[in-house]
């Protein structure tokens, strides 16, 4: 389900993802076989937000989405994501910059090998983190979307138009996609994100995925991915 969406306004309550000791030691252990097979794995700190219908869950009133985030590990939220997310009373809500082009393509890319998504295409995004809360106590999406934008792509927000924001509702996955129209064409979005990529040691990205159809999509991209192609890519 895509919904259109104005605004965000989540905030982080005190406490954990409720881990118990079992379940931690699982975790650890899950950790020491990724990390063995991937020494780049870094073990921070993510946001997991409550899930509908929970007190204080995800909601949208009057285009505005509500809720409450709570923070864990990224060692735990792997575990979750590769254990089919079970039920734990939360949800990975994260953002994605959906970004296009002055010809009317969609840009996508190839998730670098060093990554804990290798091979993998979607948008420019990331999980929320300690740092995108305010002082005030609200997670700042937009500007995760923006940090994450420029990171990956070396593309500015400002440089773009913003054509608005939606949320993806994907099972256990809620993408925020905010949707910047950028004057150049593809190709030269494309180049100048891959001479980005070139100055970067690891960059996200191991490839561009210049997209004028979701049909050109494949298993490689979640369904969350796939249903905002096709949405932003219809009109």
């Amino acid at each position: 389900m895509i919904t259109p969406i104005s605004s965000v306004q989540i905030r982080l309550s005190p406490g954990g993802w409720g881990v118990d000791a079992e379940t931690s030691a699982k975790v650890d252990a899950h950790w020491a076989m990724l990390t063995a097979k991937n020494p780049h794995l870094w073990n921070g700190r993510v946001l997991g937000t409550v899930a509908p219908g929970l007190p204080g869950g995800l909601r949208v009133e009057d285009g505005v989405l509500h809720g409450t985030a709570r923070e864990g590990s990224f060692a735990e939220f792997l575990a979750w994501r590769d254990w089919g997310f079970p039920d734990i009373g939360l949800r990975n809500l994260f953002g994605s910059a959906l970004v296009l082009s002055g010809d009317g393509a969609l840009i996508y890319g190839l998730m670098g090998r060093h990554t804990a998504n290798a091979g993998r295409i979607y948008p420019p995004g990331g999980s929320l983190e300690p740092a995108d809360v305010t002082a005030d106590g609200l997670v700042n999406v937009v500007g995760s979307i923006e940090r994450e934008l420029h990171e990956e792509t070396g593309l500015d927000a400002d440089d773009a138009t913003v054509e608005g924001m939606i949320a993806v509702f994907d099972g256990p996955r809620i993408s925020i996609g905010r949707m910047f129209r950028f004057d150049a064409p593809a190709a030269a979005l494309a180049e100048a994100i891959r001479a980005h990529n070139a100055g970067v040691e690891r960059p996200e990205f191991d490839e561009v995925v210049v997209l004028r159809s979701a049909a050109t999509l494949d298993e490689r991209s979640p369904p969350y991915a796939r249903m905002a192609a096709a949405h932003v890519l219809s009109g």
